[in-house]
């Protein structure tokens, strides 16, 4: 079962040590059978597409603009496939059912 919990204190990003903007532990767990964490830092991942997508968008100060949230979720959408197929995870859409 996934859950969310937010902390007022964020790990140093395992890259380059800086601040992060997010961290997730994905529910899935990666080759070696560890949990997958992704982490969003503006230093190591603005020149991602998705990655850089959601960094401007925080640093914009929409993420504390409610009438946007539907953006907002968007773009961690994209993030968060973005960062599972670093995994070798893809997106599937699954076929709808006929009516």
């Amino acid at each position: 079962m996934a859950q969310v919990v937010s902390s007022d204190r964020l790990p140093q990003c395992s890259r380059c040590r800086g601040a992060l903007l997010t961290s997730v532990v994905m529910p899935q767990n990666d080759e070696h059978g560890r949990p997958m964490h992704l982490e969003l830092c503006a230093a190591c991942d603005s020149d991602r597409p998705a990655a850089g997508a959601l960094i401007r968008f925080f640093a914009n100060g929409h993420g504390r603009d409610t009438t946007r949230a539907k953006e907002g979720a968007l773009l961690v959408m994209e993030w968060t496939k973005e960062g599972m197929a670093a995994h070798g995870w893809f997106w599937e859409q699954k076929p709808s059912l006929p009516d």
